[in-house]
């Protein structure tokens, strides 16, 4: 658990360089909410739009308005949103549910499939079948979630909102992550597979299938409890997509929309939510991971 201890002190600095590294990328990037709210009509004057500046520290330099921002991200008041002026805690709170229903569902449906899935490919490795298996995964990681999203709508997949929906985007968005992980269980099993203990094991009479379920798999699987902490932030992260063609009114949507219309306190409500739950997810992993491990526990101790 020292190991979970020291990734805790790195947190407060990590989020601070992520929210920084933001914050200037945002601000040096082409194009101004002033100049996308006066590109948008509706009258808008030069001093509506001084107005309008000066209202969200605009006309500031960067180091003190990001100096006033963490001061009021650290009580999780991110600000006003600067296309209908309301509290960027409310938005993000409204789009989060939808978010992480749909990450977790993704997660869900990748390990159940990836993990069976590695293990067979691992049981099988050098047959011929193994090879076309291995091939087609590499065929369905390289093919964009945006196509195969659009070929599900195609094909008749619901739109909007409702349990179907959140189903039928899980299952695209999961696609990149089942593949990653059916490697990495067939890796992480067949180094498993090779070792003293095994040999062992099967020098003793043990049957193939028990080798496999009784010994080798359960070390085969620590790995994975680590991928974990990586897999969800990802699909929470990749969720733009799938959230835009299937229009699902969450994290990545709300994103989308942020970076058409410049709202940087949006984007950097975002940025710090996503940067929280990566650490979060991190942390979670080395702790399972210690939990899971005795070696771990036993040189921790």
């Amino acid at each position: 658990m020292g190991g979970v201890a020291r990734r805790l002190l790195l947190v407060p600095p990590t989020l601070i360089g992520i929210t920084l590294a933001t914050f200037l990328l945002i601000h040096v990037a082409p194009g101004d909410p002033a100049e996308v709210r006066a590109g948008a009509g509706r009258g808008v004057t030069a001093e509506s739009i001084a107005a309008f500046r000066h209202a969200y520290e605009l006309d500031r330099p960067l180091g003190p308005r990001y100096l006033a921002w963490l001061g009021r991200s650290l009580r999780l008041d991110f600000g006003e949103s600067m296309v209908d002026g309301r509290p960027v805690r409310e938005k993000l709170a409204e789009a989060l549910p939808a978010t992480l229903a749909l990450a977790l569902l993704a997660v869900l449906l990748s390990y159940l499939i990836a993990v069976p899935l590695g293990c067979a490919l691992a049981a099988g490795d050098g047959r011929r079948w193994t090879r076309v298996g291995t091939g087609g995964l590499y065929v369905l990681y390289a093919i964009p979630v945006a196509a195969v999203a659009m070929l599900a709508l195609g094909a008749g997949a619901p739109y909007g909102r409702g349990p179907l929906v959140l189903l039928s985007a899980a299952s695209c968005l999961s696609l990149a992550a089942l593949v990653r992980l059916s490697r990495y269980q067939r890796g992480a099993l067949l180094t498993a597979l090779r070792a003293d203990y095994i040999r062992t094991a099967r020098a003793t009479g043990a049957s193939p299938t028990r080798v496999i379920a009784r010994h080798a798999l359960r070390n085969a699987l620590l790995p994975m409890v680590t991928l974990l902490g990586a897999e969800l932030p990802a699909l929470l992260s990749g969720s733009v997509i799938v959230e835009q063609v299937f229009g699902v009114h969450g994290l990545g949507l709300l994103g989308f929309d942020a970076v058409l219309a410049r709202d940087y306190p949006v984007l950097l409500g975002l940025t710090t939510l996503g940067a929280l739950v990566t650490l979060a997810g991190v942390l979670a992993a080395d702790a399972a991971y210690g939990l899971l491990d005795p070696r771990l526990r036993r040189s921790g101790s």
